[in-house]
């Protein structure tokens, strides 16, 4: 007997499976299913699991049923997962989720194989997309974030952004028909494709429908001021993370600080957000002895910036 969801994931994987015989092709980027009333932005929270790591569970140790539980009431609606080892189904995690009232915002995962040199290999990468983007369908997100640090392929940051270019000229058709947004994170890594908004409007130019997933931290970390960071990409920005530290642009020695407590212009970024009527989720990053707690710091911080 066909379930519901044993039907959903057959559409899927036929409507994505007929976008990869003609992924070179023009695919019309659809309307966001988190889109709203883009004539006023708004703000929201979502839970990064990645901040709860090891404050106190690994990945793997994770109990979340009490996340869902502490995460709803910190007054928080949206869920991002990273990777995977959770020790469940992601058909159990969504029912999970569900059952908290909760929203999968985003999945993030990156996929090191699209940025070879090796056709062949970024081939096998498209096909590592295409799970990404069934991970996404099955928890009800539109949204995945790929975490390119760029240090599988061995090579230098101008080299990894050269092919994974190329590599997401082959994906994003995939995505595009199975109505799911990509976004691409400003990372840290000295080998990362993605490190200043340079390299995004770069990429941009020729993969138009591609997003950002602006890390704050990150940008600071790599000599470029966040404020402008933001603003260069800022119609192209879809995702946030709020990460602070503290140092000198670009000499940054220390991990990340709660945000709102570090040198980062978090205020400045967020009254941007507000002009350019910013309508997304914000991850707040830092990790510690609870990621809970820090979320609440941060709120407490942040909350009142972005009411």
């Amino acid at each position: 007997m066909m379930t519901k969801q044993n039907l959903s994931r057959r559409r899927f994987s036929t409507t994505v499976g007929a976008a990869a015989v003609c992924t070179s092709a023009a695919v019309a980027a659809p309307k966001s299913l988190l889109a709203a009333d883009h004539k006023k932005g708004n703000i929201q929270f979502s839970m990064y699991l990645y901040t709860l790591m090891n404050c106190p569970w690994t990945r793997e140790e994770m109990d979340l049923v009490e996340i869902c539980r502490r995460t709803k009431s910190l007054g928080i609606d949206g869920l991002d997962f990273i990777g995977t080892g959770y020790h469940k189904s992601w058909e159990n995690i969504r029912k999970i989720t569900d059952d908290h009232g909760l929203k999968t915002i985003c999945f993030t995962m990156g996929v090191g194989q699209l940025e070879s040199p090796d056709a062949k290999e970024r081939i096998v990468g498209v096909e590592e997309f295409k799970n990404r983007l069934e991970v996404a369908h099955t928890l009800g997100s539109d949204r995945i974030m790929l975490n390119q640090g760029g240090v599988r392929s061995g090579n230098d940051s101008d080299t990894n952004r050269k092919w994974m270019i190329e590599g997401l000229k082959d994906a994003m058709p995939l995505a595009n028909a199975a109505g799911i947004e990509v976004t691409i994170e400003t990372h840290n890594s000295p080998t990362a494709p993605f490190k200043t908004s340079a390299h995004f409007s770069e990429a941009i130019a020729e993969v138009p429908d591609l997003k950002v997933c602006f890390d704050t931290g990150n940008s600071f970390i790599n000599g470029e001021d966040p404020l402008q960071g933001y603003l260069n990409n800022k119609e192209h920005v879809t995702h946030m993370h709020f990460k602070d530290v503290k140092g000198e642009l670009g000499k940054v020695k220390s991990g990340p600080c709660v945000p709102g407590t570090g040198v980062v212009d978090l205020p400045a970024i967020i009254n941007a957000m507000k002009e350019n009527r910013y309508n997304g989720y914000v991850n707040l990053e830092k990790g510690g002895p609870d990621g809970f707690e820090v979320y609440k710091q941060s709120m407490e911080l942040l909350g009142p910036l972005i009411a």
